[in-house]
């Protein structure tokens, strides 16, 4: 029970020193289970128009966690880890990923009634990246470049740019309306307390140079 509570109390200065952000490693490790739980899993879990409207709203959030197959799926665990390592450090990471996925999957379903099946992490990933490099891109070029080549990504695939080549090895073309809207959602959450980005250093570190010093904030 002591060694409990010693890591208990060494959680927060730990979390704060990770060089990858130990929530979003959590989110990953999740799909990976999720997609490993196979077909069955994936079929219950995945947005589905006629289902929510039925009453399955969990789906709305849901949907994100599950793939349509392994390439699929590693593609955006992936996606995640790489951001895990750039992400604030006082970003709470599951209020964040359920957040993003709640408003991306109200969008769609707001905005796209001949959408009736969607699966995948991208549009939050791409939510993620936004909180990521939106606070860096005034100040460093490269989130600029990054950024800006994310969102005319998005808007290429919007216009239908690269469908049938994704479709041949993803399964499904990929559903821009989902970026673009992970896009916008991360861009509106950075004004959110319940992001707790009110306490992120002022400037162009990053969470790689915040593990080389302590965070005197951390426990409160």
């Amino acid at each position: 029970m002591g060694s409990l509570n010693a890591l208990a109390r060494r959680w927060p200065d730990w979390r704060w020193r990770s060089p990858v952000h130990p929530g979003f490693l959590a989110v990953a490790l999740l799909m990976l289970a999720l997609q490993a739980g196979g077909a069955t899993i994936a079929d219950a879990l995945r947005y589905e128009r006629s289902a929510i409207a039925s009453g399955e709203v969990w789906r709305l959030v849901s949907g994100h966690f599950v793939h349509l197959g392994w390439t699929h799926c590693l593609l955006n665990v992936g996606g995640v880890v790489a951001l895990a390592a750039i992400l604030p450090a006082p970003l709470r990471a599951w209020r964040c990923c359920l957040l993003l996925g709640t408003i991306i999957g109200l969008a769609l379903f707001a905005t796209l009634p001949a959408l009736q099946h969607f699966a995948g992490f991208s549009g939050v990933n791409y939510g993620l990246a936004a909180l990521a490099l939106l606070p860096r891109a005034r100040a460093e070029a490269t989130a600029a470049l990054v950024l800006g080549a994310l969102i005319v990504r998005a808007l290429w695939q919007w216009l239908g740019g690269g469908d049938a080549a994704d479709a041949a090895w993803l399964g499904a073309p990929p559903l821009a309306a989902a970026h673009l809207a992970g896009l916008a959602s991360g861009a509106a959450i950075l004004f959110l307390p319940l992001t707790r980005l009110d306490r992120l250093p002022v400037g162009p570190a990053t969470r790689s140079e915040l593990v080389t010093q302590p965070h005197r904030d951390a426990e409160h």
